[in-house]
């Protein structure tokens, strides 16, 4: 299955760089900001961390400044995919090219050179390669040297962990963006009764508000309670 995806409308304000939480990710920001406006001499980023860390926000974010700036983004994810057809497919040669979960999938001979092919076109024209994964470069068992050494000439940026605050100022500010308020009783039950991971936070909030909406109740912690029970 290919999944290769253009962000909608309605959903590119969510995915921003503007929002992305975390005071010791403000470097790597930065490095992000300068490589969607080219500044940035390198042409290839790797970033990694824990599931549930962002890396899949930060490449839709990085899809959406690049649209906004008139020019061709691509978004994929490697989760699922067991053909090097589907990398190939993505290298328009002046495109932003966002790989998510390069961990997530045995990256065999093929599946490799293909990425490797992709990588090249990219830099023949004026595009650029951004590839995430769960951990670092060394601990995928990348066996093309080639490819290795590309994705690390880029540079290779952890994404740290928020600290339970900052995940409450993540959610809040989230919540505001979906058209509601998620209150501080509301937030710290959250914290202490489900996930950890900002990937499920992020969902369950989707779905808070979505259920408020429907039943026209408001987010405290009984309605919480009864959401995470279902």
């Amino acid at each position: 299955m290919n999944r290769q995806t253009v962000i909608p409308m309605d959903e590119r304000e969510i995915f921003s760089l503007d929002n992305f939480a975390g005071h010791a990710n403000r470097v790597l920001i930065a490095e992000l900001r300068e490589f969607v406006s080219g500044a940035r001499q390198s042409r290839v980023m790797y970033v990694w961390g824990q599931p549930g860390s962002g890396k899949t926000h930060l490449l839709h974010a990085c899809s959406v400044e690049n649209q906004r700036l008139g020019l061709a983004s691509i978004y994929c994810s490697l989760e699922g995919l067991n053909s090097e057809n589907n990398i190939a497919a993505i290298s328009d040669p002046d495109s932003l090219v966002c790989i998510d979960d390069l961990d997530s999938i045995e990256l065999g001979g093929d599946m490799q050179e293909a990425l490797f092919h992709s990588y090249q076109l990219l830099q023949a024209g004026k595009g650029r390669l951004l590839v995430s994964g769960n951990c670092r470069l060394t601990e995928i068992g990348l066996t093309l040297e080639d490819l290795e050494s590309r994705l690390y000439s880029g540079g290779v940026f952890p994404i740290c962990p928020l600290s339970d605050e900052e995940k409450k100022e993540a959610l809040r500010s989230r919540a505001i963006q979906k058209g509601f308020v998620l209150g501080e009783p509301a937030l710290n039950y959250v914290l202490i009764n489900y996930s950890r991971q900002v990937g499920d936070l992020f969902d369950l909030l989707d779905r808070l508000g979505s259920e408020s909406l429907r039943s026209h109740r408001k987010i405290t912690v009984p309605f919480v309670r009864e959401l995470i029970s279902r």
